[in-house]
Formats: C-alpha cells, structure tokens, sequence
C-alpha cells in the first residue's frame, strides 16, 4: 500500500467516526509517524508504506477515531511559536489564549518584571512570557501535580532558567513560596482558569468533554469561581502598581468587569479575540 492509499484509508475510518478534518488529520498523524512536516508529504505519498509505518499510523488513527484530540495522540502542540508537551493531564494550548500572551509582552517590555500564572497546566503561558519576555522571574502554579509535571518536562524541553513551577491550590502557600524565592510580591498576575459553567460541560465535543481534565475546564455552577478568588485576594501578592491579565469565556466579560470592580480593581479594560468575542480582562490595583 501506497503512502496516499494510507493516508486516504485513515481519512476513512476518522470520516466515519465524525471527525469534521478526517483528511487533514490523517495527513498530520501520518507525517508525525514518518517524522516529516505536512510540506514534505507530496514528496513521498507515492511510496510504499513500512509495515511499521502502517502498523503505528493505524494506532494513532484509532486513538483520533475515538475522538481523543490530536494534541494528545501526538503528544505535543504548538502555542506562541513554541512546542509543548500535552497529555491528558494538561488542558491543550489554544490559539486564543495567544491574545493574553500578546498583550502582557506588548505592554511589558521591560525585563525586571516578577510573573505568576495561576493555573499553569502545561505551563504554557508561563514559558511562553518567560521565554519570549525575558522575565527576571516567573512562577506557575496549579494543583495537580501530573499537571506540574508535564509542565516541569516542558521547561526542560525549552531550557527556561527564569521559569519556575509549584503545587498551590490557588493562593494556598503562596507566602511561603514568595518567601522562598525571596519576593516580596509579583508585578503581574495572569491566568486562564477554568470558566465553564457546569452545566455546559456536558454539551461540548467529545474531544473537549471526555478527554480534556474536568478540573481545567470547571469553573463551578455560574463558571465565575476562580474569577472571584483572584478578585479577593489577588491584592495580596501584587505589587503596587501590579496588574491582572485573565481569560475569560466569550460572554463572561461584563461580569468579571463587575467582579473585580467591585473588590476595588481600576483601569479594567476588555479585549476581544479574533472572532470578535470577549477573550482577556486586564485591571490593576493602582500605585
């Protein structure tokens, strides 16, 4: 069997599975198994397949026919230029999440900053501003520890000195930690934590419902959980003049705006996505 018949049988078997980009998918997991990108795939479709080669191609397939994602099945995904392990332990990197990213490095640019990211996961957004902002310091935190791991794997990969990765429940034992690191507050504050409402959980694409952590996408009955601890109790590890960047669902805006209006935040700003949809607040707490 030719290269194309592979690549076409397994555009097949994820079709009839539901899968909306069954051709592209296929493609994208045969070059991860032949190890080329999906440039290089015209040059060699005409060969004959490796037994190996199919073997291993197949296997993959039938992960993404069972509607795993195909971050998951081949490990890693791009997000700000730069690749990250994922597995199911770790929510996967999207492209909105960019926007956050994009908007503390434009406004940033200075090096002398202290960062944490609450809610790490991957820990992608904490390497990417470490790596590409050059931040004197930044931590992420989550409460998972396979999360932490995968994170910790990803900082290895990236060789990211200035990053660093603990356990906290969300501000639980941050004092020590700040102690430890010998800083007396951080200058920004970002996260995207979990801010689907329960109830909606249950409607989402397989991908997302049964394979994605519970815990990274649950933000509790009205999805607003998180967003009211950062607002209580964010002032405690900001410097003055620190500010806030999170994530947010698409209709979530004008209630976080109210929640961190009420505990006292100013200079609250939303910013929408590339679809035109509410995707980031920044606030700050003043000098």
């Amino acid at each position: 069997m030719r290269l194309r018949e592979l690549q076409k049988k397994g555009a097949g078997i994820l079709s009839d599975s539901g899968i909306a980009e069954a051709g592209l998918d296929s493609r994208i997991l045969l070059c991860h198994v032949l190890g080329i990108d999906t440039a290089g795939y015209l040059s060699v479709m005409e060969r004959e397949a490796e037994k190996y080669t199919e073997d291993a191609f197949l296997d993959l397939i039938g992960r993404r026919a069972g509607r795993e994602p195909l971050q998951y099945v081949m490990g890693y995904t791009e997000f700000m230029g730069l690749r990250f392990n994922v597995d199911s332990s770790v929510l996967i990197p999207r492209q909105d999440t960019e926007l956050l990213c994009e908007l503390v490095l434009s406004d940033n640019p200075q090096k002398d900053i202290s960062l944490l990211d609450l809610c790490t996961g991957s820990g992608a957004i904490a390497l990417a501003l470490g790596v590409l902002g050059g931040y004197g310091k930044v931590i992420g935190t989550d409460i998972s520890e396979a999360a932490l791991g995968t994170a910790e794997k990803n900082r290895e990969a990236l060789g990211a000195k200035n990053v660093s990765f603990y356990r906290s429940d969300m501000f639980s034992g941050l004092e020590a930690l700040m102690k430890q690191e010998s800083l007396e507050g951080f200058d920004i504050l970002v996260s995207n934590p979990p801010y689907i409402r329960d109830d909606v959980i249950a409607t989402l694409e397989p991908e997302v419902r049964d394979h994605e952590p519970r815990g990274a996408l649950s933000g509790m009955e009205d999805g607003l959980h998180f967003y009211r601890i950062i607002a209580e109790e964010a002032f405690s590890v900001l410097n003055k003049g620190g500010r806030l960047y999170l994530e947010i669902g698409s209709d979530q805006g004008p209630e976080v705006r109210d929640i961190l209006s009420g505990a006292g935040y100013k200079d609250i700003k939303i910013y929408k996505d590339y679809c035109g949809n509410d995707r980031v607040v920044h606030a700050g707490i003043g000098s």
